[in-house]
């Protein structure tokens, strides 16, 4: 029973602090005010997190937490197929998740951004090929632009889908990228 409460709680405290965002700074954001939108005391704000900064970073280390799942889940492969799957998964994450990956179109809330992404994609590429080729020293830099270019160019339609909206559904802009990186292999 008390981790349900506790799992329930959680959660408006995030969908809380994700409005609170909409709206102003996290700097700006103070345990009182999230206290309030989420109809909690403050004591119980603290039962789960030591600050606003700590639970951003709980929420963010979700978010790489579930992505890297979805990428470790579909790769290293063999099956060209699974580079779609694994867009579609990402694609429906983010989907899902719209209020989190809104913030990406907001680089000035100090939170989030599309770099700290490409960051974390480039990484879990990199250490796919060091891990298929046995070294990280037979990696060349050319492969490492190369993982450059796939994943910006993959973030920015991304960037480009949450600032419009996501009007197009996961499903349909999971095959604009496809189409886009079968192009870069041609």
């Amino acid at each position: 029973m008390g981790d349900r409460r506790s799992i329930k709680t959680k959660s408006a405290i995030k969908h809380a602090f994700l409005k609170l965002l909409q709206e102003k700074e996290i700097n700006k954001i103070t345990v009182s005010d999230l206290s309030k939108k989420a109809d909690i005391g403050r004591g119980t704000f603290y039962l789960h997190y030591k600050d606003v900064f700590d639970l951003y970073e709980q929420i963010e280390d979700e978010i790489f937490e579930q992505l890297g799942s979805i990428y470790d889940a579909s790769f290293p492969s063999e099956d060209p197929l699974n580079i779609l799957t694994f867009i579609e998964k990402t694609t429906e994450y983010i989907y899902q998740n719209v209020e989190i990956f809104t913030l990406l179109s907001k680089p000035k809330m100090n939170v989030l951004s599309i770099n700290k992404l490409k960051e974390f994609f480039k990484t879990k590429m990199i250490e796919e090929l060091s891990m298929l080729r046995q070294s990280a020293k037979s990696i060349t830099e050319t492969e490492k632009f190369e993982t450059t270019f796939i994943v910006s160019g993959v973030a920015g339609v991304i960037e480009e889908w949450i600032k419009n909206g996501m009007v197009q559904t996961p499903s349909s802009i999971s095959s604009i990228i496809q189409q886009l990186l079968l192009k870069i292999e041609a």
